[in-house]
């Protein structure tokens, strides 16, 4: 019986892949975590943002003077969330290199919570809380839910633009041609796109499906997700919410 004096060698050297595998794996799985830790702090802190500007927008009656009721810087909010969300596509590396991120970052959601102010202003105090509270709950089950499904929603990318889409141009239709409980349609259509969105992101930013953010994306994954979660709770307030000229507002 012949004896292959370089088997021992083989063996070793696939045992050694076998561990820098593993290692690599663990590695990019503890690099991973990271960078979800990392997305949920911003998304954390744009969320602090936005609370604290939606607050002063009840409280403050120099802030709704100067700021809300003012065309000038709702001309000027506008252009700042607009400037922010379009400028990365002309440079990406704007959103990877600080402190370049993090300014754009800190503008946009001052920027955009100003405008949800001037939103969330028009209802009252107790709707709004409402809205949050159910936003919260609506938030973590979807994330939950994005964690633990084995349905992979990224591959869906195609889809969920052509919904959005439709769904913008029925808006406009809409707009000009009136149909009984067309407004309704248009809030559940997008509550229930905003649901799917905050899925679809989710596991985008898991990335153990077909898609995923880079590790360098971290300021694009927070805008995104920040995004789904306040669309969502504009939704929930458009469909829940009592506004202050139905009912006697106490701050």
């Amino acid at each position: 019986m012949l004896y292959d004096l370089n088997e021992p060698f083989l063996s070793h050297n696939k045992d050694n892949e076998l561990e820098d595998e593993e290692i690599d794996k663990i590695i990019a799985e503890k690099m991973r975590q990271g960078f979800i830790t990392k997305v949920y702090g911003i998304i954390s802190y744009q969320i602090l943002v936005t609370s604290i500007i939606i607050y002063l927008g009840f409280v403050s009656t120099w802030f709704q003077e100067v700021i809300l009721k003012s065309k000038f810087f709702l001309g000027l909010n506008i252009v700042v969330t607009i400037t922010c969300l379009f400028l990365p596509m002309f440079s990406a590396k704007l959103l990877q290199k600080m402190p370049s991120n993090y300014i754009i970052l800190t503008l946009f959601t001052i920027s955009f919570s100003c405008i949800i102010s001037m939103e969330t202003n028009k209802y009252t105090a107790k709707s709004v809380m409402s809205a949050l509270f159910l936003t919260f709950v609506t938030a973590i089950t979807l994330t939950y839910y994005a964690w633990k499904t084995k349905t992979d929603f990224t591959v869906h990318s195609g889809t969920l633009l052509v919904c959005l889409v439709l769904l913008i141009c029925s808006s406009l239709i809409f707009l000009v041609v009136r149909i009984p409980f067309s407004n309704l349609l248009i809030m559940y259509g997008s509550l229930v796109l905003c649901c799917i969105y905050l899925i679809y992101d989710t596991q985008l930013l898991i990335g153990k499906r077909g898609k995923k953010f880079s590790e360098d994306d971290y300021i694009l994954a927070a805008i995104t997700l920040y995004l789904d979660i306040i669309v969502l709770f504009l939704q929930i307030l458009k469909i829940f919410g009592e506004k202050k000229s139905n009912a006697k507002e106490e701050v």
